[in-house]
């Protein structure tokens, strides 16, 4: 009788275990995660509306409403420096700062700063997505435990001045244009003829206003949002760089997800990215339409004059090569499949 009892007892504690663990799976499937995407790009920029109008519904559909992504942009939660740090020490989960942010945690990011890497931003897109953004990713999470889940943008850098219509190299001699607190920046103008002068982003309108510097280098979207061209006679689409933006998340939170909702968050920053692309470049060509009319002379380099550019530059990408061995090297081919 007694034996029948404890027998009675292991058979009910089983059946107990395997209900209740059956429940535990059911409620990890379908646990509520709440996180928050961030950057420090202008309201109605188009990574920010893409994060507000794609990522942050699309996710909460994909997912019955159990996984939300509150979106912050303007800076809100602070620099990318800040919010790229606090992702990777895991106080955030996750944030949308520039490449060339990621560039000072991960050296091999400084790929995206070289001078004609990409002939165009389609070039740069099917890189990104390909091996190449791959190559970067992968190495993102090996040095600081980040995953890169989309590659955006804010287009190609182009050139504007109040000097003269820039076709050829030697126009830019002795030309002073703002560049980013970047060597690799510098180096580019540097062999361009150019002086390269590091300045503050706020600083700049006022500095061509009052001739302090001739030009400086922004995507068209970012040209006219700033009002460039009202102090800027001359923008040559050049195309010298491209102008990154990323989505990446902390690796330790991202693979303790279930893997229904890592896809779903793949998947929801992907049309995001798709989405913030179709922005660029329905915008680009009103915000030049706008700019010419408003007086500023916009011209694009010929494929021959481009090259030239590009021919210029190569010093910056050789030592680049030098500096980081095989890495770079194999950086180099991976975007060059792409062209």
């Amino acid at each position: 009788m007694k034996k029948s009892f404890v027998a009675t007892l292991v058979c009910a504690a089983s059946a107990f275990m395997l209900l209740t663990a059956g429940m535990s799976y059911a409620a990890e499937d379908a646990p509520k995660v709440s996180t928050t995407f961030c950057n420090m790009l202008a309201t109605d920029h188009p990574q920010s509306v893409a994060a507000a109008n794609v990522l942050a519904k699309e996710i909460a559909e994909k997912t019955n409403g159990n996984f939300t992504v509150d979106i912050q942009v303007n800076g809100t939660m602070g620099s990318d420096s800040e919010t790229t740090e606090a992702t990777i020490m895991g106080t955030m989960t996750m944030t949308g700062p520039a490449a060339a942010t990621l560039a000072s945690v991960d050296h091999n990011w400084y790929i995206l700063d070289m001078p004609y890497l990409f002939k165009s931003k389609e070039h740069a897109r099917k890189a990104l997505d390909g091996e190449l953004g791959d190559f970067l990713s992968k190495s993102l999470e090996e040095t600081c435990g980040l995953i890169c889940l989309g590659y955006g943008e804010s287009g190609m850098r182009n050139l504007s001045n109040n000097t003269k219509e820039i076709k050829a190299v030697s126009d830019l001699a002795g030309m002073k244009i703002r560049v980013l607190e970047n060597k690799y920046h510098i180096d580019a103008f540097k062999a361009l003829g150019a002086n390269p002068t590091a300045m503050a982003f706020a600083e700049v309108y006022t500095a061509m206003q009052t001739k302090q510097i001739d030009g400086q280098d922004n995507p068209v979207t970012i040209t006219y949002t700033s009002k460039f061209y009202e102090v800027q006679k001359y923008y040559t689409l050049t195309e010298h760089m491209f102008c990154g933006n990323t989505v990446v998340v902390n690796a330790s939170w991202f693979r303790s997800l279930p893997e229904s909702y890592q896809q779903a968050l793949r998947e929801s920053v992907k049309d995001m990215i798709k989405e913030q692309r179709r922005l660029i470049d329905e915008n680009e060509q009103k915000y030049l339409d706008e700019m010419a009319n408003a007086g500023c002379v916009i011209s694009a380099l010929t494929p021959e004059q481009k090259a030239s550019f590009a021919e210029a530059t190569q010093s910056v990408r050789d030592a680049f090569v030098k500096e980081f061995g095989e890495d770079g090297k194999t950086m180099f081919e991976l975007a060059a499949k792409y062209e």
